[in-house]
């Protein structure tokens, strides 16, 4: 399976939506929060109630284990 279909099977397990894959792949990139939120037009406070959903969604705790999860992105 390729990556994309791969990383796009992941977010569809997980409930993702659209914005929340968006933030993921910048994460997995190496993303900060502050380059995240200008890149995509929003305030660092919006990515990080986002990144708490993408948490929650995923049953993890930190960005390390969220990375480990969804490496495919």
């Amino acid at each position: 399976m390729a990556g994309r279909d791969l990383a796009d099977l992941l977010a569809a397990a997980h409930g993702l939506t659209d914005r929340e894959r968006e933030i993921c792949s910048l994460l997995v990139a190496g993303a900060s929060t502050g380059h995240i939120a200008a890149t995509l037009f929003i305030s660092a406070y919006t990515v990080q109630d986002h990144l708490k959903s993408i948490f929650a969604k995923t049953h993890v705790r930190s960005r390390v284990e969220l990375v480990a999860r969804l490496g495919a992105f």
